[in-house]
């Protein structure tokens, strides 16, 4: 089984990434779901988020070249395409996804643009019960971690894989052996800014949905607080 591998070392193990990639003050906590993030039963909730980024060291001393997350992503988008995209609450230190802590997918991921090409955004669906939605009774972790935002915990994503560290030049690079296990929701990404926020809906090109006009350079509809700030996070 993979070791864990800690800030700072190198070789072969599990890379669990707690720096979520960095958003900015355009995006502060009056846009991160709260007790007023309505849900329905019957309908998806979807949250968004940055999820990985490459070419950039982050908290933990780490630099996930080009290439070699390019080449994930586009791995990884094909167990999207399959609905097999679950990951977990917290960043359990396994290789392995286990069935009994999902709490969440990723079902979108597309690239930023201009100066933002290097940071992968994703659209993620909560994991919840009908019986949460519609009596609060909380029975699998989704339906927890729903909650918890529910009451103003703030959540992040950070992404959790397996490859090898190797020092180049003083710089601890991923090498072009990392295979991406998932996107855990974390409670404490040490970037600022890097928190889930309420979601709209994205096509496969990271386009906003039917229903949104872009008017004075912002997408607008009856949310418009959460359009505004999408557009900043797109932009």
């Amino acid at each position: 089984m993979a070791r864990l591998l800690e800030a700072g070392e190198t070789g072969f193990g599990i890379l669990i990434e707690r720096d979520a990639g960095y958003i900015g003050n355009d995006l502060n906590e009056k846009f991160v779901v709260n007790e007023n993030f309505k849900v329905e039963l019957g309908k998806p909730i979807f949250v968004n988020s940055i999820l990985q980024k490459w070419g950039v060291k982050n908290q933990n001393g780490r630099i996930y070249p080009k290439d070699i997350l390019v080449n994930q992503v586009n791995e990884y988008q094909k167990m999207i395409d399959n609905g097999s995209s679950p990951s977990e609450a917290d960043h359990p230190e396994s290789s392995v996804i286990s069935l009994l802590n999902i709490s969440h997918l990723i079902t979108k991921m597309w690239w930023g643009k201009g100066e933002k090409e290097n940071i992968l955004f994703g659209q993620i669906r909560l994991i919840v019960t009908p019986g949460f939605i519609k009596y609060g009774i909380a029975s699998v972790v989704g339906d927890k971690v729903l909650l918890y935002m529910q009451n103003g915990l703030k959540l992040g994503i950070s992404s959790r894989g397996v490859g090898t560290l190797k020092d180049v030049d003083g710089e601890n690079y991923v090498q072009d052996d990392f295979e991406l296990i998932g996107f855990d929701l974390v409670s404490t990404p040490s970037t600022p800014g890097a928190y889930l926020f309420p979601g709209v809906d994205i096509d496969d090109q990271g386009n906003i949905g039917e229903g949104y006009k872009k008017k004075n350079g912002v997408y607008v509809n009856e949310n418009k607080k959460i359009i505004d700030a999408f557009d900043k996070f797109l932009l």
